[in-house]
Parts: structure tokens; C-alpha cells; sequence
């Protein structure tokens, strides 16, 4: 009997050693933060809550079980676990059936809400919504977001993203918004920002403020936009080969490796691609290798890296008329022909991110970073040769507590850039370099602090509430002004723009458990750029000069209808803009030669409509639809130039552009989308977009012609044996052979009847297929 009671004891004590406890840990899969109030159920229905650390426990696991997560505005997850397991990590990802569960970045440190209860209009692509074309040029994707128009001078190259019709008065590179890629930024200290060596293949969701953001990002009237790298799937490790081909010469390949474990997600990406073109001269380049790692230093602590490089070069075939375009002419500017005009960036951008959990009320991320890029650009007239260096750093401190029955939630930050530039331009004629023209170093540099609190207030109300101080710094160097050049005018210059104070304040009032609606005022500000602060024939700083300032005011409504099959969201908004930015001339005289220079002229008020309909018509995980979702997205801009002039002269040469529309600016922008998932794995996704008539003038005496896009994709996804995906596609743009343009310049008036202002798009169809291959470890 001794020995039977042995034994019993010993198997009992066997028993106890291998059953574990096993702590998880469950965190958003883009921002890393922890998933709060997260369900877990067991094999027995039982159900465990993460805490405010997304953590949980469980108890005296001595086999093999599998766990349900589940979380609103996430997708469910379905866990295995083990008796070996020591922790888990569970990532889960944002869902994107419903508008208004998709969470959103509304703070700098990472914290995630709820659509519903953002008293703003933001828009968001996911992964899936990138991948709806060919996954390489995201402009088809970003103008299905309403108020968003996103165009580019070349192939993959040459971005202006227009927000609210703001952003448009640049015929280059984008200005007036600020853009983010995992927490660093993109645009420099002079507020312009370069797309052209951005990996947009590799980006997992893009998020879009619309209108002024100063009260948290500092400058910029149309708004921010967040890019983020993919995030690798929760718990695996995957390599992945995918290649694509299409017309004219395209060719994409990108070789990944993914790994997310329980105390890291890496990842690495190596792309390559080409195109010759649709026009002459219009080929383009790319390599691009980039590496993202987040590191878990324990359950109160992540650290992020990022580090990329890539090479771009884009080909300008250059403008072309209005009358070659509608004539269905394939023609390039011999100018920028003769000349090799092109695009060679050649860039690296680095950033680390930490992450802390100090208390149980007080979080902070710290972000330090740093990126450059060398410039090679002959254009039709001359070279530009430039080297950049950006570096800076932003921090904030987020309170989360209660006062009585009321939540608190805020932020206490600041952000510092510096931008040094060496700018040089020549003299080019038929491709042989001449003299030099300009020898500029600048250093700009922009720094503020901001707050910004919510308040979770009785009877459903949320008031939000916030300013920033903001200055900005230009000097610039004259290198040319010298012994060797005792004519030339010096064009150094230093300017301090004076502290710009930007507040903000909305409320929201949440309906029931589906609907909300909110009011929305907001300030913000664009300074002008390095070119504008100094002029060069005189060699004069331009004091004068203001930043062009903003104010907002938005009205919106946000829910879901039909057992949340429907989500839609209706913002209506009004923005004013003033001390808008032109280009004035100064006639010549005995002493000064003829000019321009920059001046602040006058006043625009944007009002629109933007409206966004999803529906889920089916979801099933046993029919033969799996998933069937129609989508429209739809903005009206009723954009109009107030007391606004051609320049301050005030004389018979002045134009007065007052009570014309917005150049630019499409009245109607309207998207028509459809998305099928099949349980064989057969999926197909189509867009249907139509842009209306536009001016391009100010005067408003030239418009180019509305069109409309049709493009589709049929692609077939599966998994094999639990360790192999596939993914083949075929699809193409331009279905309706529609005669469209990729960019529109504009000016104050039309120079003459053969002044071009238009990037043509192709005139037929572009065609293009894929294959993804992976393999899971």
C-alpha cells in the first residue's frame, strides 16, 4: 500500500511540474502597444481580459491547447500554445471590414482609438486597400480616401499629395503637409517633402489627417500623413520572393524575410525595379533595402528600429499642352530630351524609437533619427546638384487617469529638426555643362512643443483640446560671394519668423455604441520656403515675408446601419486660408535688373463635402463568397480665391483672382469600388474613378477635361500544407483607354495657347501580373 501511495504521489507531483503558468501579452501589430481589455477564451469557454499592459495568465497549462483572441477593431486570432511555452506574444491586426472599428494613431506615442471616436476625419489604407492594384504606385489607393488627390511627374516618382485642396500651389515636391514613416519624418526642416525614394511596396497602412494638425505636429495646413512598414505575421517566420511584370517594361522583385517571436519582429526587404516608360525618356530605376525591428524589453518597455537606403532615378520627359494631350500625342520636350533631364536620389534615412511604460499613469516614446540624400537633376534649363543632411528628435509624455468619473487622457511633447543643404545649380545647354549659377548652404531648423488633452466627460462627450508653440530658423550662405566675384550679389540671409501659436479644440458625442458626431476647430500654419526667404537679384533677405495660416472648421458624423454591415462617415468642412504665397515681379530699372520675389497676397476658402459608404454584403467562413464588399467614396470642393491678387503692385498689370475657383481642384471627385473573396481562394478587386473638369489658371480661363479610370484585378490566394502561400495575379489600369493626366501644373495665367501644364498618364490600358511566393517556418 506504502509503494501505491508512492506512486500516486509521484505521478501527482510529475503532473504539477509540467503544468505551467504562461503569461501573454497582447499588442497592436503595427504600433506594438498593448491591446487593453482584450478577450481570451479557452477550450472551456472560460474568458480572461488583458489588463492596461495587454497582459494576461494562464493557469496550470499541462497540454497542448488553443486560445481565441478577440478585440473590437481587430481581427480574431486563434493561438496555440504550449506547455513549453515561457511567454507569449500575441500581435493582433487592425480589422477592415467596418470604417469606423479601424483604429487610428491619434496620438504621437502610439496610442490606438477608435474611428468612432476621433473627432476628426482621417483616412486609412491598410495593407489589403494597398494591394488592390499592383501593390508598386499607391495614387490609384490614396484618391479613393475623400478629400485626397495624389499625383506624380514620373513614373514612381516626383509626389504632390493635395489635401483639402491645399498643397497644390507647388509644381514640385510636396508642401504645406507633413509625412511621417515609422515615427520619422519624411519632411525636412524646410517643410518640403520627397517621395521619389520611398519604398511604397513595402508600406503596410497609411493614415491621413486632413487639415491643420499644428496643436501635435507643428507646421503644415493640409495636414499629415503616417506611413507604416508591413508588420510580419504574429508568430511566424516567413521568406518571401514576389515578382511582378506589366507594360512597358515593368519589373518589380522584392526578396523578404519576416520573423515575429514572442520578444521581436524583424524584418528585411530588398527591392528592385524598372520601367522604360510610356513616353520617351521617361524610364525609371529603383533599389531599395530596408530593415524594421521592434524589440520587447519586457512588458513596459519596446524599442524600434528602422533603417533604409535606396537609389532612385527617374527620367523627366517634361510637360506637354493641353491641345497634345487631348489629341492623344505621344511627345516628350526635346529640351528634356537633349538635356538627359532626370532624377538621381540617392538616399539612407535611420530612426530608433523607445517606448516606456513608466508608471501606471505615465508612458513616453522618445524618437531620434536622421537621413540624407545626394541630388543630381538636370532639367530643361540647367543641374541642379544638392546634398542633404536632416536630423532631429520628438518626444511626449502621455497621461492616462481618472478625476472623479472623469478620464483623462494627455500629451506633453516637443520636436526639434535641422535641415543642412548644399545647393548648387548650373548652366545647361544640350547636355553640356556651363558655368555655375548658385553655391547656397542652408541650415533650417524647426522646433516645438505641444500638449494636447481628452477628456472623457459624463453623458458620452469627449472634449479634446490642445496648442502648439512653433519657430523656424532659416540661414543661408552665399558661397559664391567671393574675391573672384566682385559683381555678384550676395545672397546670404538669416530670418527668424516670430513663435507661430496653434490651438485646437472639438468635442464628440457618442449617439449609442455604433454612431457618433463631433465639431472640430483647428489652426495651422505653412512657412514659406528657403527660396522664398531670400532674393537673389538683389541679394536681399525678404523680412516681409509671412507664413501662410489656416483655421478649420469641421462638423462630422460617423457610424455603422444594418447590424454594422454599413459604416459610413460625412465630415463637412470650411477651410480658410490667408496670407497666401505668390510670386510678384519687379520691373527693371538703371540699378536693378527684372525680378520676382515672394508676397503675401491674399485669402482662400475651401468648403466640401466628403462622404465614405462600406458595405459588408457578405461575410461567411462556410459559403462559397466568403466575402463581398462594395465601397464609395465621394468629396464635393466648392473652393473659391478670396480678396486674392496676382501681386501687391496694385497697378493695371495686377490680376484680381477673387470669386474664382480654386486652380487644381476637381468640384466632384467620386470612387466606385468592389472586392470579392472566394473560398477557393479566388479574389477579385476593382475601382471605378471619376475626376470632373478642373482649371488650371487662376484666372480660371483654362480647365482640363473631367475623365474616369477603370481599373481590376483577379488574383487567386492560398495556402498549402500550412507552410507554402501562393498569391498570382493579373489586372490592369486605364481599362476605359481614358486620356488622363498623372500631374497637373499650374499658373496664374496661361502664358500662351502652347504653354504646357500636363503629365500625360498612358493612353491605353497598362497591364501587369504577379506571383508571391512564401514559405513559413
Amino acid at each position: 500500500m506504502k509503494k501505491l501511495y508512492l506512486f500516486i504521489f509521484s505521478m501527482l507531483f510529475i503532473i504539477q511540474l509540467k503544468a505551467q503558468n504562461i503569461q501573454g501579452r497582447v499588442a497592436d501589430n503595427l504600433t506594438n502597444q498593448p491591446v487593453v481589455g482584450a478577450v481570451i477564451v479557452l477550450p472551456n469557454q472560460q474568458k480572461l481580459v488583458t489588463d492596461d499592459n495587454g497582459i494576461f495568465v494562464l493557469k496550470n497549462i499541462s497540454s497542448n491547447i488553443t486560445i481565441t483572441v478577440n478585440s473590437l477593431g481587430y481581427e480574431s486570432q486563434q493561438i496555440l500554445v504550449k506547455p513549453s511555452n515561457k511567454n507569449l506574444l500575441i500581435l493582433l491586426t487592425p480589422t477592415t471590414d467596418n470604417l469606423n472599428k479601424v483604429q487610428v494613431t491619434g496620438w504621437a506615442t502610439g496610442k490606438r482609438d477608435n474611428q468612432l471616436t476621433e473627432a476628426q476625419s482621417v483616412g486609412v489604407l491598410t495593407y489589403q486597400d494597398l494591394q488592390r492594384g499592383n501593390g508598386l504606385f499607391p495614387e490609384t489607393q490614396m484618391n479613393t480616401i475623400p478629400g485626397v488627390f495624389m499625383q506624380t511627374r514620373g513614373i514612381s516618382g516626383g509626389q504632390r499629395i493635395i489635401i483639402r485642396g491645399y498643397g497644390n500651389t507647388t509644381n514640385f515636391n510636396g508642401l504645406g503637409y507633413q509625412v511621417y514613416l515609422n515615427n520619422i519624418p519624411l519632411t525636412d526642416a524646410t517643410g518640403v517633402t520627397i517621395l521619389d525614394d520611398i519604398d511604397f511596396s513595402t508600406i503596410g497602412r497609411v493614415e491621413v489627417f486632413k487639415g491643420p494638425e499644428s496643436s501635435l505636429y507643428g507646421s503644415g495646413i493640409a495636414g499629415v500623413v503616417k506611413l507604416y512598414s508591413i508588420q510580419p505575421k504574429p508568430n511566424t517566420t516567413k521568406f518571401l520572393e514576389e515578382n511582378t511584370v506589366g507594360s512597358y517594361g515593368l519589373y518589380r522583385n522584392n526578396t523578404r524575410i519576416e520573423s515575429a517571436g514572442s520578444n521581436s519582429v524583424l524584418f528585411f526587404n530588398y527591392g528592385h525595379q524598372t520601367s522604360n516608360g510610356y513616353r520617351n525618356h521617361s524610364a525609371s530605376a529603383k533599389d531599395y533595402a530596408s530593415f524594421k525591428g521592434d524589440f520587447y524589453v519586457g512588458d513596459q518597455q519596446t524599442i524600434s528600429t528602422y533603417l533604409s537606403y535606396s537609389r532612385s532615378y527617374e527620367e523627366l520627359a517634361g510637360e506637354i499642352p493641353g491641345d497634345t494631350l487631348y489629341r492623344r500625342i505621344t511627345w516628350s520636350d526635346p529640351k528634356y530630351v537633349n538635356n538627359n533631364a532626370h532624377v538621381l536620389i540617392e538616399s539612407f534615412r535611420a530612426g530608433i524609437t523607445d517606448d516606456i511604460k513608466i508608471n501606471t499613469h505615465f508612458t513616453n516614446q522618445t524618437t531620434a533619427y536622421t537621413s540624407g540624400y545626394t541630388l543630381d537633376q538636370p532639367f530643361a534649363a540647367g543641374l541642379n546638384s544638392n546634398a542633404v543632411l536632416t536630423f532631429g528628435g520628438r518626444t511626449g509624455f502621455v497621461y492616462n487617469g481618472k478625476s472623479g468619473s472623469v478620464g483623462i487622457h494627455g500629451i506633453i511633447g516637443g520636436q526639434f529638426e535641422k535641415t543642412l543643404s548644399f545647393n548648387k545649380t548650373y548652366n545647361l545647354t544640350n547636355g553640356v555643362l556651363g558655368g555655375i549659377r548658385t553655391d547656397l548652404q542652408i541650415q533650417a531648423q524647426t522646433y516645438n512643443v505641444f500638449t494636447e488633452w481628452k477628456l472623457n466627460l459624463p453623458a458620452n462627450f469627449m472634449l479634446s483640446a490642445g496648442s502648439s508653440v512653433n519657430f523656424i530658423e532659416y540661414s543661408i550662405r552665399d558661397m559664391l560671394t567671393n574675391t573672384a566675384n566682385p559683381t555678384h550679389l550676395d545672397q546670404s540671409g538669416y530670418k527668424r519668423f516670430m513663435p507661430v501659436v496653434k490651438p485646437r479644440i472639438a468635442i464628440l458625442k457618442m449617439l449609442n455604441k455604433n454612431n457618433s458626431v463631433y465639431v472640430d476647430v483647428s489652426t495651422g500654419y505653412t512657412p514659406p520656403t528657403t527660396s522664398n526667404v531670400v532674393i537673389p537679384a538683389i541679394g536681399k533677405v525678404n523680412y516681409g515675408l509671412q507664413p501662410e495660416m489656416g483655421i478649420q472648421y469641421e462638423v462630422g458624423v460617423k457610424g455603422s446601419l444594418l447590424n454594422n454591415k454599413l459604416s459610413y462617415q460625412l465630415a463637412l468642412f470650411q477651410l480658410d486660408v490667408s496670407n497666401k504665397i505668390v510670386n510678384q515681379s519687379v520691373a527693371a530699372t538703371q540699378t536693378n535688373p527684372f525680378y520676382t520675389f515672394a508676397v503675401n497676397v491674399g485669402k482662400q476658402r475651401d468648403n466640401g463635402v466628403e462622404l465614405s459608404l462600406n458595405y459588408l454584403a457578405v461575410q461567411s467562413n462556410t459559403s462559397f463568397f466568403r466575402s463581398v464588399k462594395p465601397f464609395v467614396t465621394y468629396t464635393y470642393s466648392n473652393f473659391t480665391y478670396v480678396d486674392f491678387k496676382s501681386d501687391n503692385n496694385n497697378n493695371s498689370a495686377t490680376l484680381n483672382f477673387s470669386g474664382n475657383k480654386v486652380a487644381g481642384v476637381a468640384p466632384n471627385f467620386l470612387n466606385i469600388g468592389f472586392d470579392v473573396v472566394t473560398a477557393p481562394g479566388i479574389y477579385f478587386n476593382s475601382t471605378f474613378q471619376y475626376v470632373d473638369k478642373v482649371p488650371y489658371t487662376y484666372d480660371n480661363l483654362n480647365y482640363a477635361d473631367a475623365y474616369r479610370l477603370l481599373g481590376a484585378k483577379l488574383g487567386f490566394r492560398k495556402t498549402f500544407h500550412q507552410h507554402f502561400d501562393i498569391d498570382a495575379f493579373v489586372g490592369a489600369d486605364n481599362l476605359l483607354n481614358n486620356t488622363y493626366y498623372t500631374f497637373l501644373f499650374l499658373s496664374p495665367t496661361l502664358a500662351s495657347q502652347t504653354d504646357p501644364h500636363f503629365i500625360p498618364g498612358p493612353y491605353t490600358a497598362m497591364w501587369y501580373g504577379g506571383l508571391k511566393l512564401a514559405y513559413h517556418f
